[in-house]
């Protein structure tokens, strides 16, 4: 009586483990579109969308600032709850570095020089 307790607890936690490994949590959370706000540049309040989209298990993208053509990501480094993204736009190499805050919003620096923040397009 004793070992079938013991076989059907061990069966039970082993069942629960199984269960608990199956779950999904590979949510991608950088892709989607955000609307990134730089504050304090030389040319004043910098308001543009981050497109970032997974293709072949990588995340890829683009810069978009309205009334210039999109600038496509040179590199996109992600971690678990950080990314940083190059391009170059208007003569120079640019990077934005982000951390995530919480599920729709993020901040960090452009350059590190620039606070700037982004937050998820829910449309």
């Amino acid at each position: 009586m004793k070992t079938m307790k013991i076989l059907l607890t061990s069966l039970f936690f082993l069942a629960v483990t199984f269960a608990t490994m199956a779950q999904d949590t590979t949510t991608d959370y950088f892709a989607g579109d955000w609307n990134v706000m730089v504050k304090g540049t030389p040319n004043g309040d910098a308001e543009m969308v981050m497109h970032l989209e997974r293709v072949d298990g990588k995340l890829v993208g683009e810069m978009r600032v309205e009334g210039l053509d999109p600038s496509k990501f040179r590199d996109v480094t992600e971690k678990e709850t950080e990314i940083t993204v190059s391009y170059f736009a208007m003569g120079y190499d640019i990077s934005i570095n982000l951390k995530k805050v919480d599920e729709n919003n993020l901040k960090g620096s452009l350059l590190g020089m620039f606070d700037a923040t982004g937050e998820r397009k829910l449309d």
